[in-house]
Formats: structure tokens, C-alpha cells, sequence
């Protein structure tokens, strides 16, 4: 983002955060054969950025006992924590093995009870996941577990899952001995949950233990369904990981704190102070505007060395005006760039702010500015950046989604059979009650949606009647969300986690609804790529249209897998149309032969979405 857009993106993402209404679409007369669908007369919204969503601070908190992060067992305060890499083969049993197994794992029970393990169910924000039921028990247990990785004898190794269960369940860890023996040791007792819950625990190698697994398992009658597995070295560290130099702003003099700079731009009256009193009554620093006509003025630490990967900023401050936040990227070739810039509300007392930050290729340092601009006062203290996760999925490699809206029939006839003969799997989104069997004969119809399932293809939700959502009241646009869905279920084509948004019409209150109906992600209009920290409910999006050409999809997919990102495609009708939202047959077949011919990844949103951080 240059530095121009970045300054413009709060005001119109602030004026974005209730979207204008929309003239309802349903009122248009349209015929039968049309339904409610983009159109050269009725065009998708174009937005630039995400709403700005809910990030108003905590305050902060000061205790004397630490916190808990645990539900089993309250980890190790004496130093700081990193986690080693995940030891689980095949961790969110994603990949299938054998019929009714998935790869790298295995079905486990003894004693005199009936026990039925099934695989794939619906998972952790995934399709599958891993279930164990007893109906009858009079001893013994029942599981499911991974296969033995190889530990260290008196080293200390974190297990987490997530799961949901109607009883109590037990996680108990097998270990192999050096003399081909094994030991076994309960690590704890987890509580029913009515949704999937995380449970994690540490435990230290017994000695002469060369291997083990975890069985999370259940000893009476109910059930069990796990997913997200992970095992873990933990790395005790001398420091806490921050890469902010200077922290806390105690060292300093001569109104300077060492290595923090003062930054001014714009015409207004800036004045800098150090040191004021901080979080705690330590040391923090001040900036404070008498008058104000443009710019900003802001304290920030010096740039610091960084790598590809997402990073979490956290920030002690106290304003009693709107603030802002945004990354400073320091770029190999020399250049600057700005990154996602974030209202921070107002607070008369210290409060945290804390969010995640994307670094992409080509980026060596970076820091982050806490700006204001309005006549006013910010304190600031207690900072850090700290490295979150390295890229993981899709963002090692770069990948592409091809998406399919509203359902029409010549995506059927025009795009599947090369999708087929290619091995490429897509995501349609249906409109549940737009479609041939309910008199929209240039739809698909229901039996050909649930052929496309059946072909391994995703099938997403697009409301029932492809409505401008913004232009309704909220029951009805739970109906037409929530309703698409279980439409969808009905039809056996699940579990349908996807959503798209008619037009990419939505609003703060059209997000929080796709979240309860239980979607993970949701498409928007915005162009762009996808990286780990976008929201995951406003994924951007290239659509493809009858004025696009071939070598633009290629800049895009090019661009994309050189930066290891993803991108997802967007088609409405593959045909010789020539509506807006129309792409012929011919260009169609030439994208989905250079994304063979290069090799290029390409999933469904939801095999992208485990990605996502």
C-alpha cells in the first residue's frame, strides 16, 4: 500500500463501517430467466478496503497470578515459551488413508464395549474431523491416535487439540520405551463442551522414552469428535521473543527514549515529551497537537529486522482522541511502504491495543507508527512486536481458488467438464432458491449441484434469493443467510462453510449474521489477494469479466505465486454472452490450462482457509 492510500483508508473505511443501503434489487423487474444477479445494469459494489471491525482496547489488567492458557494446565511462568514444529503428521486429518482412515493415523479400543469410529466428520472450521461413539460399555476405552513420532527422554512437549464431547473424555499419553515397552501416563480430565473447545497441556519424557502418542479418549457411553492436533518441543527461552528495542521506554534521557524516534509530517503544532508517567507510574512518552489542519505526529521505535511471516504488535497507550495505527515496511530494494492502517479508539485510562501484522516478500524491517492526528494528547509505553506464526498452507507456496457465482447453467455445461478432465476442484456459490427446479431455467439444478459435490467440488451458500443485503432488515437477512445454508443441507451437499455476498453488498451487521449461521469465510468484492491476517469473512477477490484479458490473469497468478499468496478467481457465466459478468468458454479453458501447465496450486476456499492465522 503506498503511503497516500494508506493515510486515505481509515475515513473511508470509517465511512464504510455501516455500508450505504442499496437499492433493493428485488424491486427491479426482472424476468424468470434472470433472477437477481450482477449485471451491466446492476453491478457488484466496489470497494477498496474491509469494514473496520470491532477493535476497541482492553483495558489492561494487573494481577498478581499469571494467566491461564490452558484447560488442563496452567504452562510454565518461570521463562518465556517458543513451540517447536508441529510433530503430527497429517495434523488436521485433512488427507485420507486407507477407506475410513486418514493418513498417518489409526483407530485404537479394548474391553467389552461397542465402539464405532468414524472418519471423515465435520471438523474444526474443516470438513473432517475425527469421531469415536460408544453405545454400549462395560470396560475399557475407545480412540482415535496418531502415529508415534520419536521424543527426547526429560524434555518437555505440548499437546493440543480441539473437540467437542456429551462426556467426559481423557488424554493419556503412550510412550515407547527403549526396550520396545510401553508406559502410560494420564495428563488429564476434560469436561463435556456442546462446541469445539481447545484443550492443552504439557508433559515432560519419562526417561528411556523414545516415541509416543496421545490418545484423547472416552470410557462410557457418548461421543467424541476431535480435529487440529498438534505436538509441540517446548524451547524455553532467556527473553520473551520481543523484537521491540527498549520495550517499556525506561531508558532514556534528554527527552529522548534510546532508540525511539520522534516523527512529524503536515501542518499542525506537535510537541514531544519524555519522560511522562506511564502504565504502572514507569516511564512512558507523549506527543500532544495544540492545533491541527493535516499530517500526523507520532513516537516510534527504531526499524527492527524481520522476516516473511505474521506478526503480532501490542501497545500500552492513553488518548483522549482517535488514534491510528499502521507498519512502516522497510523494502529490500530501499523503498517504503505502509500497511493497514486502524483507527485506535480513545481511552482515559493505559488500555491495549494489540493486533496481527502480514510481512510479504521483499520486506527486511519494518516498524510500526501510533500516530495522531487531532488536536489532542496520546501516551504511549509498554510496546512489543513479536513474531506470530511463519507462513504455513497455501502462503508457502502461493496458490489459486476458482470461484463460481450464482449457480448459472453454462458453468455446468462450459467450465465443469474442463475442471473435470483437469482435476481441478472449485467453489460454486448456490443460490438456494434461485435455481431450475424453482422455475430459473438458466440455473443448474439441484440434481446438477449435488453432481458437482459428488465430483469433489465445494459448494458454497449465495443466499436463497440473491438479495442486496444491506437494503433489508436484519431478520431478513438472517433469512436469506441462514437460510441459503440449511437449503444447502438439505440438498446433502455439506457441510457448506463457504459463503459470497450478492453484489458485495454487506454491512457490520450482515458480518456478525454469516458468523452465527456458522460460515467460516465469506467472499466480498474487494480486489486483491488474500494473505493470513484478512478478515475472514471479508476475502478479497480478481473477477473475471468479458473485458478481461488473458495477460491480465496471468499478472495476477504470476504476481500471486512469486509473492506466495493467494488468490481467488471469480466467474459468474462461461459463455458467449456479453453481459459484464460473462467470460467465454475459450479464455476460460486458456487460464485453466496455464494454471496446469505452470503447476500452480489450486484449492477450494476452504482447503485455503486452515491457512489463515
Amino acid at each position: 500500500m503506498n503511503t497516500t492510500v494508506a493515510r486515505v483508508f481509515t475515513a473511508i473505511a470509517v465511512l464504510w463501517g455501516a455500508a450505504p443501503a442499496m437499492p433493493a434489487v428485488g424491486a427491479v423487474e426482472l424476468s424468470p430467466l434472470e433472477g437477481n444477479v450482477e449485471s451491466s445494469a446492476h453491478p457488484e459494489v466496489q470497494r477498496l478496503y474491509p469494514i473496520e471491525r470491532d477493535a476497541r482496547p482492553k483495558p489492561v489488567e494487573r494481577t498478581s497470578q499469571p494467566a491461564r492458557s490452558s484447560l488442563l494446565a496452567p504452562q510454565s511462568t518461570a521463562a518465556a515459551q517458543a513451540l517447536g514444529p508441529n510433530l503430527i503428521a497429517n495434523p488436521s486429518v485433512e488427507t485420507a488413508g486407507s477407506p475410513g482412515l486418514p493418513a498417518q493415523w489409526n483407530k485404537g479400543g479394548y474391553g467389552t464395549n461397542a465402539r464405532t469410529l468414524t472418519y471423515p466428520v465435520t471438523g474444526f472450521n474443516s470438513p473432517s474431523g475425527l469421531q469415536v461413539t460408544i453405545s454400549s460399555y462395560t470396560s475399557g476405552d475407545a480412540k482415535w491416535y496418531f502415529n508415534e513420532v520419536a521424543v527426547t527422554a526429560g524434555a518437555t512437549y505440548q499437546f493440543s487439540d480441539f473437540y467437542h464431547a456429551n462426556i467426559p473424555s481423557i488424554l493419556t499419553a503412550q510412550f515407547r520405551m527403549s526396550n520396545g515397552s510401553f508406559t502410560y501416563r494420564d495428563l488429564g480430565t476434560l469436561s463435556p463442551a456442546g462446541a469445539y473447545t481447545n484443550a492443552t497441556v504439557q508433559f515432560v519424557v519419562p526417561a528411556n522414552a523414545v516415541s509416543v502418542t496421545i490418545f484423547h479418549l472416552i470410557k462410557q457411553v457418548g461421543y467424541l469428535i476431535t480435529d487440529e492436533f498438534s505436538l509441540n518441543d517446548v524451547t524455553q527461552q532467556t527473553d520473551d521473543g520481543n523484537l521491540v528495542p527498549n520495550p517499556e521506554l525506561e531508558n532514556g534521557s534528554s527527552g529522548q527514549p534510546i532508540s525511539w524516534n520522534k516523527g512529524r509530517w503536515g501542518t499542525n503544532a506537535a510537541v514531544f515529551s519524555y519522560p511522562v508517567t506511564g502504565m504502572d507510574n514507569s516511564k512512558a512518552a507523549k506527543v500532544a497537537m495544540t492545533s491541527y489542519t493535516s499530517g500526523d505526529a507520532k513516537w516510534y521505535f527504531a526499524p527492527v529486522s524481520i522476516a516473511r511471516g505474521t506478526y503480532t504488535f501490542s501497545t500500552a497507550y492513553k488518548a483522549n482522541a482517535a488514534t491510528f495505527a499502521a507498519a512502516q515496511l522497510h523494502r529490500s530494494d530501499g523503498s517504503l511502504s505502509y500497511s493497514d492502517t486502524t483507527s485506535v479508539p480513545a481511552s482515559s485510562v493505559f488500555a491495549t491495543y494489540t493486533r496481527d501484522v502480514w510481512i510479504p516478500m521483499g520486506v527486511n524491517a519494518m516498524t510500526m507508527f501510533h500516530v495522531l492526528r487531532a488536536i489532542g494528547e496520546l501516551a504511549t509505553d509498554h510496546v512489543s512486536l513479536r513474531l506470530k506464526s511463519p507462513p504455513t498452507g497455501v502462503f508457502t507456496t502461493g496458490a489459486v481458488s476458482l470461484t463460481f457465482d450464482d449457480g448459472w447453467l453454462s458453468q455446468y455445461q462450459n467450465a465443469v467438464p474442463k475442471l473435470n478432465a483437469t482435476g481441478l476442484k472449485a467453489t460454486f456459490y448456490i443460490i438456494s432458491r434461485q435455481m431450475a427446479d424453482d422455475g430459473f431455467p438458466g440455473y443448474m439444478s439441484k440434481a446438477q449441484v449435488t453432481t458437482l459435490f459428488h465430483q469433489g467440488h465445494e459448494i458454497g451458500a449465495h443466499t436463497r434469493t440473491h438479495r442486496a443485503l444491506t437494503s433489508l432488515s436484519a431478520s431478513e437477512q438472517q433469512a436469506e443467510i441462514q437460510g441459503s445454508r440449511q437449503d444447502l443441507l438439505a440438498m446433502n451437499v455439506g457441510p457448506i462453510p463457504a459463503f459470497a455476498y450478492p453484489f458485495g453488498d454487506y454491512n457490520g451487521t450482515t458480518l456478525q449474521l454469516v458468523h452465527d449461521a456458522n460460515f467460516t469465510s465469506a467472499r466480498s468484492t474487494i480486489n486483491g489477494v488474500i494473505i493470513p491476517t484478512w478478515d475472514d469473512y471479508q476475502l478479497p477477490r480478481f473477477s473475471m469479466e468479458i473485458t478481461t484479458t488473458f495477460a491480465q490473469v496471468k499478472q495476477a497468478i504470476d504476481t500471486s505465486i512469486a509473492n506466495k499468496e493467494w488468490l481467488a478467481l471469480v466467474f459468474h457465466k462461461v459463455d458467449t454472452g456479453s453481459d459484464r459478468y460473462t467470460m467465454s468458454p475459450e479464455l476460460f479453458n486458456q487460464v485453466i490450462d496455464y494454471l496446469v501447465q505452470q503447476g500452480i496450486l489450486v484449492v477450494t476456499v476452504s482447503q485455503g482457509m486452515p491457512s489463515m492465522q
